[in-house]
Formats: structure tokens, sequence, C-alpha cells
């Protein structure tokens, strides 16, 4: 049936698993905010907010403020980045700015500038 819980049910799930992507030679000048996981392989001019997962390609750059779950970079970030859980900069990454992170991994060749806030892991964790 068209109106039936079943099918209402069935289409939340499938927007939950939905990868947003903003492509190469896309650029926004605003903020982004989307509730699941986002790839930015273009730019974004303004402050970016996840819920779940951020991937920032090759070819994205943003300059704003971020906040997220996750984040994992391989492009450029011009601003500061608040993220719940890990960090991670690849080979080709820069990024310029605070971030604040649970924890934090820097590959080989990526580039960090700025001061990094961990928080504490406890025995529960």
């Amino acid at each position: 049936m068209l109106g039936s819980s079943k099918n209402k049910e069935k289409s939340t799930q499938i927007g939950q698993t939905l990868l947003n992507l903003i492509g190469p030679g896309t650029v926004i000048k605003g903020n982004v905010q989307c509730n699941g996981d986002i790839r930015i392989d273009g730019i974004v001019d303004g402050n970016v907010e996840v819920g779940q997962k951020l991937v920032v390609g090759e070819s994205g750059k943003i300059t704003g403020n971020i906040s997220c779950s996750e984040i994992s970079i391989a492009g450029e970030v011009k601003g500061n980045i608040q993220c719940e859980k890990t960090t991670i900069l690849q080979g080709r990454s820069s990024v310029l700015g605070d971030i604040r992170t649970k924890q934090i991994i820097i590959e080989k060749g990526g580039v960090f500038n700025g001061k990094c806030e961990m928080e504490a892991f406890s025995n529960n964790d």
C-alpha cells in the first residue's frame, strides 16, 4: 500500500544510508548542514555541520569551521574542526586551524598547522 507504515519505515532506512556528495567543480558559498554522511570534492566557503562522517576528497576545499562525528581529510581545510570521534589527516591533506577531537591520525605527508586538543580517554572507552 502506498501510505502504509512499512513503506515509510523502508524509505527512512534508505535515507539514513545515503551518502551526500558535493562534486568536483561545485562551489558553495554558505553553510552546509547534513544529518548523515557527506563527501566534499568541491569547494565550500562556509561552516560545515555533519551528524555523522565527513570526507574531504583530494580536490575538496573547505574554508570555515567544521563540526562532525568523524572526519577524513585528503584535501584542504582552513578553519577549526570539532570532531566527536576520530580525525584522519591523509598524506596529501592540509589543515590550517585548531582541532578538537577524541583521536587523531596524521599520515606521512599530511600538513597540520594549529593546536590540537584531545579529550582524555576513560577506562570505559
